[in-house]
């Protein structure tokens, strides 16, 4: 009688164990079943932006032409007492053409998976470019007094080069990097609709500040084209 009921008692702890094993097998399955189809709907995203932002070819959403004004006078002094020297003055007025790039490092862009929810990670809009027309220079006024010396090329350009410099600072100030993100999330939110991603998927897009600068270093940049 015993030994039955050992018997009985050692099938039904068998048969208990197989069902908790068969249930964590299932679940495990199960999971890296889920895991594995998040892993392709990222893949998938991330696959669909990668092919639209190819059809783009370039970062740029903005160019802003400009008519830059450079407005300079200076004189000489005398030495050692540094007192304005008579006839020694001098004068130029110009005036160009130039232009502003903003644009995005869409090669930066990229989906992080939260369940049904994608977030696309933008870089923030920056100056990609900021340039004079050198064959829209006109000098409008130059005067150079008997004992002041000649402009030289040289002084133009560093002239340039500063007005340049002022004309990013007030295009940043009249929000054109915040115009230039609305063009990438317009952009984006195009291509989402398009491809039909929100459908299956709740997409939202997020900017993240730049690592580098969003203003461009001129020193470093062919300032006239």
């Amino acid at each position: 009688m015993f030994e039955a009921f050992g018997a009985s008692l050692g099938l039904t702890i068998g048969g208990c164990l197989f069902l908790v094993a068969t249930s964590g097998a299932a679940v495990y399955f199960f999971m890296k079943r889920k895991k594995g189809n998040e892993a392709d709907s990222l893949r998938q995203v991330q696959t669909i932006l990668y092919e639209e932002i190819l059809k783009v070819r370039e970062l740029v959403t903005i160019r802003k032409p400009f008519h830059g004004d450079i407005s300079f006078n200076d004189d000489r002094k005398i030495p050692k007492i540094n007192v304005h020297m008579p006839f020694s003055d001098r004068k130029l007025v110009m005036t160009y053409s130039g232009m502003i790039v903003c644009g995005c490092d869409l090669d930066k862009i990229h989906a992080v998976q939260e369940g049904n929810n994608f977030k696309i990670i933008v870089p923030r809009s920056r100056i990609l470019d900021c340039y004079a027309d050198v064959k829209s220079f006109k000098i409008h006024y130059k005067d150079t007094g008997l004992l002041a010396k000649d402009f030289q090329i040289e002084e133009q350009i560093a002239l340039i080069k500063a007005d340049l410099e002022a004309r990013q600072q007030e295009a940043i100030q009249s929000g054109i990097l915040m115009q230039a993100d609305e063009e990438v999330r317009q952009m984006l939110t195009n291509i989402i609709a398009r491809r039909g991603l929100n459908q299956s998927f709740d997409a939202e897009i997020f900017f993240k500040e730049n690592d580098n600068a969003r203003t461009l270093n001129l020193s470093q940049q062919n300032l006239l084209r």
